[in-house]
């Protein structure tokens, strides 16, 4: 008994061993195709005021946080996100002092004490101002004044939730764009995959671009100027 169940423990384990890389590999290969349908259909009708805006402003994801920043070459200027709580849209802002040069506004910074400042907007009026501090301490104040009257110009609540569709309907977790390296932008679809759109080698930095030109080769061609590529595997 003890040598037939023996037996039959190796030939259990034995198929086990052989036919886990089948389910594993069948696995990898539904998940591959997944991302692979979901980067043809962003290729496909991305359009082209949704790439200029991606351009402008890269998303990124911290924890729960998600947030926009504003690029400029190597650096970002400021980062703003929004949060929506029912009726109320909440914008929050860090680094005003490059924000309100894209948006002009009748609120005042105070840099000196505060780092990240929050605008609760309820249909066409601001009804709270939040300054968070280095401390994470709030000064509350509610009110109840026309957006207008704050931002009479460009509208920040248009373009964070603009931002947030595009992202919303082509649901990736971030993007990336450096004019200085390239005209170029990274959509990451996940942590494994990043969908390349490449319109125009010649506006490559020439320090960058044999180095980028060979990452863009290694992924996969789903239409032209697209590449996608899966960074490593688990």
């Amino acid at each position: 008994m003890d040598s037939l169940y023996a037996l039959r423990r190796f030939l259990l384990h034995t198929i086990i061993f052989l036919v886990l890389p089948f389910f594993i590999r069948c696995n990898t290969q539904s998940i591959d195709k997944k991302f692979e349908e979901k980067a043809v259909r962003l290729a496909s009708s991305i359009d082209e005021t949704s790439i200029k805006m991606l351009k402008k402003y890269c998303f990124g994801k911290r924890g729960d946080l998600e947030f926009w920043q504003k690029v400029s070459g190597d650096s970002f200027l400021y980062s703003f996100s929004q949060n929506i709580k029912g009726d109320t849209i909440e914008l929050s802002v860090f680094r005003p002092f490059n924000f309100i040069k894209d948006f002009t506004t009748n609120y005042h910074f105070d840099t000196s004490l505060y780092y990240e400042f929050r605008f609760s907007k309820l249909k066409d009026s601001i009804v709270k101002f939040v300054a968070l501090d280095h401390y994470s301490q709030e000064k509350v104040n509610n009110t109840s004044i026309s957006q207008k009257q704050i931002f009479p110009d460009q509208d920040p609540f248009v373009t964070v939730s603009t931002l947030a569709a595009i992202k919303d309907k082509f649901d990736f977790i971030g993007t990336s764009y450096r004019s200085d390296i390239g005209d170029f932008i990274e959509f990451w679809l996940s942590a494994q995959f990043k969908l390349t759109y490449l319109p125009d080698t010649s506006i490559m930095n020439p320090k960058h671009k044999k180095y980028w030109l060979n990452d863009f080769s290694k992924g996969k061609q789903i239409q032209k100027h697209w590449s996608l590529q899966k960074v490593y595997d688990r």
